[in-house]
């Protein structure tokens, strides 16, 4: 690859790393306990509906007591930060061979006038494939994280009153590691810049801070929590979908382990809540060929991919 390796030790931000003025992160943003945090361990429909309000009014919450051991979110994050700690051509090769994708400049994460400050990790989760049989931590991690997504996706269909299982029909899963090396010039770059995710929820393990959440215009730090998780749902029709960055600064690197779970296919409202008096603003569409073409062109705009598919637009 072509692309400038993101080293820590640099001294000073190389000009194609340097944002616009309007996307740089300026002003002081606090770092909150305000965004919720839901013990998966109470009693389900008190936990179901502290998860759809969380929805509702953040489009974010975290989980703990939820079921991952502990020890194994270490060893993942450790397995990770491994890899990434290997010379370039080393995680290039390796990615060409596990077919997976590593890369410092993700079309997903820059613009053709600069990039952001990151490098990833991209790779599928077949349990059974390459994955297992090179990282088996990551495997096993890979499994608990998606059974953790099966019971959310059963939590916020009871939550919602929706039919049981509504949320959790087949749907792919996808892995992206973010690494965000120490940087000399915060202020004037991101990790990763203000966005909504594309796909149903996000699960993310983060152990530093520098997740930030657009909230009534204004963007707050989430405050990490020991082994707990930060879930988030993406572009989706009937929940709020929240804007988000990634901050990075002068003294510590930043690694987050992101599982992305994704529809297999079409999406569309939930039949149980359209009728004469409440129709359908959106109309059908498929995930994958339809709606992501619209995501990555628009992906700055915030909910700009979803306008081509309203209703009477």
């Amino acid at each position: 690859m072509a692309n400038l390796m993101i080293s820590s030790k640099v001294e000073a931000l190389p000009p194609t790393y340097v944002l616009p003025m309007h996307e740089r992160p300026l002003a002081p943003v606090p770092i909150v306990k305000e965004i919720p945090v839901t013990d998966l361990g109470e009693q389900r429909a008190v936990v179901a509906q502290q998860l759809v309000k969380a929805l509702e009014q953040y489009g974010f919450f975290q989980v703990i007591n939820q079921g991952v051991p502990a020890d194994l979110m270490d060893e993942a994050m450790e397995v990770y930060e491994e890899f990434l700690d290997l010379p370039m051509k080393e995680k290039e090769n390796y990615a060409k061979k596990a077919e997976t994708l590593y890369t410092n400049n993700p079309k997903h994460h820059a613009s053709k006038e600069h990039k952001y400050w990151t490098e990833v990790l991209e790779h599928n989760c077949n349990m059974d494939g390459q994955d297992k049989q090179t990282w088996e931590v990551i495997g096993g991690y890979s499994f608990e994280v998606r059974k953790l997504s099966m019971t959310i996706f059963d939590l916020v269909s009871e939550g919602l009153g929706l039919e049981a299982g509504y949320f959790s029909k087949e749907h792919g899963q996808r892995m992206l590691v973010n690494h965000y090396p120490v940087c000399p010039d915060p202020s004037s770059t991101l990790g990763s810049g203000g966005h909504c995710d594309p796909n149903l929820i996000t699960i993310f393990q983060q152990q530093v801070h520098g997740l930030q959440i657009l909230k009534n215009d204004e963007w707050i730090g989430a405050e990490p929590l020991p082994h707990a998780f930060v879930v988030n749902f993406g572009l989706r029709i009937t929940l709020k979908s929240v804007a988000h960055r990634v901050v990075i600064n002068t003294t510590q690197t930043c690694t987050t382990i992101d599982s992305y779970f994704c529809p297999a296919n079409v999406v569309e409202p939930a039949k149980s809540f359209i009728g004469p008096d409440n129709p359908p603003l959106f109309k059908l569409f498929k995930w994958g060929t339809e709606f992501l073409p619209h995501y990555f062109n628009n992906r700055a705009v915030y909910h700009a991919a979803l306008e081509a598919f309203k209703i009477n637009a």
